[in-house]
């Protein structure tokens, strides 16, 4: 049966059926995994990899990256954090190293627990996308500047695959760092749900 309606039926206490529940489980066309860097250090231009695997007839739906403590550029122009999502490690396939920190003269601050939808629903992001303000659909506490965040191949995949997400800081030294960040994979099957 594929795409089954799910009725979650109520017990009379509030609270749904078990029986409901896993049915929905049972028909899930989403799944999850995450991965967590090392310990980011404040030196420039060092590299911090994690991968993970995307598993065979999914799409990646959203990629998002949350630090346990601040992370601050050096605040000089340049003084970039940079994303890079590929087939290798550092390899730019999926998307090319861009700045979700763009620092172009006054440090750029990424809050700890803040998350930030690198891809959210199978799409990039306009420059800036990051911030929050009283018109725009950020979140709060994310970075104020940041490039463009391009798709640069499908994200699809037919079998299973390495995915590599990288962090590097540009230039100058970060100003505050010494944290990791834990990265939640979403992804969207796309075959046909269980019977």
């Amino acid at each position: 049966m594929a795409n089954p309606v799910i009725d979650i039926r109520d017990t009379g206490r509030n609270s749904a059926k078990v029986s409901d529940v896993r049915g929905l489980a049972d028909n899930s066309v989403t799944s999850w995994t995450s991965a967590t860097t090392g310990t980011i250090a404040v030196t420039a231009d060092a590299t911090y990899d994690v991968s993970f695997t995307q598993p065979a007839d999914t799409i990646i739906r959203n990629l998002i990256a949350i630090p346990a403590g601040n992370i601050v550029t050096a605040g000089a122009s340049g003084d970039d954090v940079d994303f890079d999502l590929g087939t290798a490690a550092g390899g730019g396939q999926l998307i090319d190293e861009k700045a979700i920190l763009d620092d172009g003269g006054s440090a750029v601050t990424w809050t700890a627990n803040v998350p930030l939808y690198i891809i959210q629903n199978s799409h990039g992001h306009a420059a800036n996308a990051f911030v929050g303000t009283g018109v725009t659909a950020g979140v709060y506490g994310g970075p104020a500047t940041s490039e463009a965040i391009v798709i640069a191949a499908t994200l699809y995949s037919a079998s299973a695959r390495s995915i590599y997400a990288r962090l590097k800081p540009l230039a100058n030294d970060l100003a505050t760092a010494a944290t990791t960040v834990t990265y939640l994979v979403e992804f969207l099957h796309l075959g046909v749900l269980p019977d």
